[in-house]
């Protein structure tokens, strides 16, 4: 297949899928040993490049090592749904792409973008006498095998799938505000995926210089992964599934009633001697979780005309150990500020405490999934963030 040709690998590529018919006394031809093989790739093929995907799957890391392109083993699925399998480390030396490139490696010139490729290539193997025949002559030789392979190959940047290649990952830009997953989902499922320029599978990019006495010299972009096109395989969804929505931390006890209404004494005894003590079910960074602006307790006092004013009980230090932050507030406010005014209460008043998920993190990085949901702890919705919202009351 030449590298500029259409590939032709889309959904209808294959106009029916057609297999063999068993039964007593069928004579097998080599045409039907072919339809039988012809069957099954096309379906592998097909499922491959609508259900899977292309692009990378795992490996085929590209690194420069004296003056080569070296790629090791790896696994990648083409356009046309080809798997391609590379089990040996694989190089290219820097004359060799400028003879690829067509350029001359002795020759002054501008550096030359180039892509790095991979593609499927069958190798006929095992050559074999054809049997004579009762009526014809030996025929000559034929091939015992069909070997699935690759080529790995250099083309200028322009020429390697540029309209497939992009940094942008989201071809939706409402997505989530005026258009619903499954509408985006519904939109695409109208157009059934086609192979658009070649079918080469890229690996790295970068220039290749051959002004110097030196002779060509290649130079990888820094950002190897930028054009890489990866197949979301279950087990990487999975984990990254498992990194996002398993695993988290949440807060599962707190010292203080939730929704209860206290006493002013029992609430400023509370803030004073008790402390706001949080449980956590994971070992937390002590840093992001003994941070003060990590939490927020207010007290909604009555004001004129019926407003409210709200009042922030600042926090002074926060202890943590054996999973437990102690949240010490303020206590010169609490003294001249909160005390004098919860006296003086002739009508409850709403407590507002508030914990920061996002800015708290576990030992592995990930925030606290803090979401205070239905009034149940542990808390958490499955999602790193957000915020413990929890009411007490304060009453005469």
């Amino acid at each position: 297949m030449s590298r500029h040709e259409p590939c032709e690998c889309d959904v209808c590529k294959v106009r029916y899928f057609e297999r063999n018919h068993y039964f007593y006394g069928k004579s097998l031809s080599a045409r039907d040993l072919a339809a039988e093989q012809e069957y099954f790739n096309e379906k592998r093929w097909l499922i491959n490049r609508t259900i899977l995907g292309w692009g990378i799957v795992c490996g085929l890391e590209v690194s420069q090592e004296n003056g080569c392109l070296v790629v090791g083993p790896g696994l990648a699925l083409d356009c046309c749904g080809h798997e391609l399998l590379v089990c040996d480390r694989e190089a290219l030396h820097a004359r060799q792409i400028a003879e690829e490139l067509g350029v001359d490696p002795c020759g002054a010139a501008d550096p030359i973008p180039w892509a790095l490729c991979l593609e499927y290539r069958e190798c006929m193997i095992e050559p074999v006498k054809l049997p004579k025949s009762c009526d014809q002559r030996e025929r000559g030789d034929e091939h015992n095998r069909i070997r699935d392979g690759y080529r790995l190959s250099v083309r200028h940047r322009r020429d390697a799938c540029p309209t497939d290649h992009s940094e942008s990952c989201c071809p939706y830009p409402d997505l989530g505000r005026k258009t619903s997953i499954h509408q985006a989902l519904f939109e695409r499922s109208k157009k059934c995926p086609s192979c658009k320029d070649c079918e080469c599978v890229l690996l790295a990019t970068g220039t290749l210089s051959t002004a110097g006495q030196q002779g060509p010299q290649i130079t990888p972009d820094k950002d190897t992964g930028k054009y890489r096109r990866i197949v979301y395989t279950n087990p990487a969804l999975g984990s990254l599934l498992h990194c996002f929505h398993l695993g988290l931390t949440h807060i599962s006890k707190i010292n203080w009633q939730l929704d209860k209404d206290y006493e002013v004494d029992e609430f400023l005894e509370l803030l004073t001697k008790h402390h706001l003590k949080v449980t956590f079910d994971q070992e937390m960074n002590h840093g992001s979780v003994t941070d003060p602006r990590s939490c927020r307790l207010s007290i909604f006092l009555p004001a004129e005309a019926g407003c409210l004013r709200q009042v922030l009980i600042p926090v002074e230090h926060v202890d943590y150990a054996d999973k437990i932050a102690t949240y010490y507030f303020q206590q010169e406010c609490i003294h001249r500020e909160l005390r004098h005014s919860c006296k003086a209460l002739k009508q409850a008043a709403d407590v507002e405490l508030i914990l920061h998920g996002s800015m708290m993190l576990d030992r592995k990085g990930l925030a606290l999934d803090a979401e205070f949901i239905d009034r149940q702890l542990p808390s958490g919705n499955g999602v790193q963030g957000g915020e413990f919202i929890a009411y007490f009351s304060v009453r005469p």
